[in-house]
């Protein structure tokens, strides 16, 4: 995978991320980060942020959770042009949107919602946008970023 489209729904924002802004060093630590996700009480990611992630159809979903619980930003990743995620992230936010729930993101992307708590959680938003990508990258194409 060459590249993959990361977006930010809150602001519209769109970027191309490409693997090289990814460093090879991380690859076993975020292997290791997203598997651990899965497990019922999540993982560590960074300062007692909680990374808690599941699977849908062919996307990995990926929630950040401040450690008093409330939500900091959900991504979405996922290789399809499929809507029913991108309706979904629609669907289920709690604070405005700048994107539009029938114009989906043109796949592979990335797709960042932040969530209630980013406004309480303000260190987080420095590293959250850094983080997304990598998670991107280490769920869509892990070979790439080797």
């Amino acid at each position: 995978m060459k590249q993959i489209n990361h977006i930010t729904l809150n602001t519209g924002h769109i970027r191309r991320s490409s693997p090289d802004e990814i460093d090879k060093g991380m690859y076993f630590a975020l292997k290791r980060i997203v598997n651990d996700s899965f497990g019922p009480d999540g993982t560590t990611v960074l300062d007692g942020y909680i990374l808690k992630s599941s699977r849908i159809k062919e996307a990995t979903i990926g929630t950040i959770y401040a450690d008093d619980g409330i939500p900091i930003i959900t991504t979405i990743c996922t290789e399809t042009d499929e809507p029913l995620l991108w309706e979904m992230m629609h669907d289920t936010a709690t604070v405005p949107l700048d994107t539009e729930r029938s114009k989906p993101a043109a796949g592979p992307y990335i797709s960042d919602r932040l969530e209630v708590g980013a406004m309480e959680h303000l260190g987080a938003m420095v590293w959250s946008g850094d983080f997304s990508r990598c998670f991107g990258w280490i769920c869509l194409s892990p070979s790439s970023i080797r």
